[in-house]
């Protein structure tokens, strides 16, 4: 009888040791699970970064990729304008832009674009576009440009009016040519977005969530010789016979990042115009890339 006594009072004092000793470790252990599981999180939230980034990539080219029309000569009469959100349009008024970041005007030549023969003058074009009473069309080809407007929509496609009877009998390109503005505002989320609105009236419509600055350069070609010059920093009208490609610099968020796993010590990036951008990763993160305008020969 005293021998299981002294057994089970072992026992018990083996338990209670055990028991201690988890006590002393188990804080341990659940530290490093977090530090695990944060490190996985991060992980995650890098690789979820870089497949946004190239997402937001692809969104830009998709969006400027399109503003020089199909010529065999550009020429001096077309132009792009970009400004700091510090000198926003009349026609943004009404609209809170980000602070710092850019805006671009400009023409999206070709969202809607095909082959054609001009056998009348207005012209029915059969293609499946968006194009309503008012739009902008223009024909080109490598004798020059002309521009029209939609005057009409028939079951049979749009009436195209153009400004000259010059263009009868010749073959070409006609594509839509749409003014917008490009700009930073607060999106639907309360997060920063990339806009855009008609550059003369309309609904402007937010494109992506989640970007909070925005820099916009133009990469030109000063002496036309098919090579780029310079990157100009400055801000203002620029034609886009010069104009070969565009820098554009962007400073995005991860929406479903939770605020925990970011760094406490801020990043900084050095914008081309000398500015630095503070960013904690890797719920915040930058990107940047050149989009090559594409109009080129017909």
């Amino acid at each position: 009888m005293g021998s299981r006594m002294a057994l089970m009072g072992g026992i018990l004092f083996e338990l209670l040791i055990a028991c201690a000793v988890l006590g002393l470790c188990l804080p341990f252990m659940m530290n490093a699970l977090r530090d695990r599981q944060a490190e996985q999180w991060k992980h995650q939230a890098y690789q979820q970064g870089q497949t946004l980034q190239s997402a937001i990539d692809a969104h830009f080219r998709s969006q400027w990729q399109r503003l020089l029309p199909a010529q065999c000569h550009q020429h001096s009469a077309m132009s792009l304008t970009i400004e700091s959100a510090a000198n926003s349009p009349a026609r943004l008024s009404a609209r809170s832009l980000v602070s710092g970041s850019d805006w671009l005007l400009a023409r999206d030549h070709g969202l809607c674009r095909g082959a054609i023969e001009v056998t009348e003058n207005p012209l029915t074009v059969a293609l499946d576009c968006h194009w309503k009473v008012g739009d902008q069309a223009r024909f080109s080809s490598c004798d020059g440009s002309v521009l029209g407007h939609v005057v009409g929509i028939s079951s049979q496609g749009a009436q195209v009016a153009f400004s000259t009877d010059d263009v009868l009998g010749l073959s070409g390109v006609i594509a839509s040519e749409d003014g917008f503005y490009w700009y930073l505002a607060e999106g639907k989320t309360g997060q920063g977005a990339l806009w855009r609105s008609p550059e003369v009236s309309g609904n402007a419509l937010e494109l992506w969530d989640g970007i909070e600055r925005l820099s916009i350069f133009p990469l030109l070609d000063q002496d036309q010789n098919g090579f780029v010059d310079t990157l100009d920093t400055r801000y203002g009208h620029y034609d886009l016979q010069h104009v070969r490609a565009l820098w554009v610099e962007y400073q995005y968020r991860l929406g479903d990042c939770h605020p925990d796993l970011a760094e406490a010590v801020p990043q900084a990036y050095l914008s081309m115009r000398g500015e630095e951008w503070q960013y904690h990763r890797p719920c915040q993160q930058v990107g940047n890339q050149i989009i090559e305008l594409q109009g080129g020969g017909l």
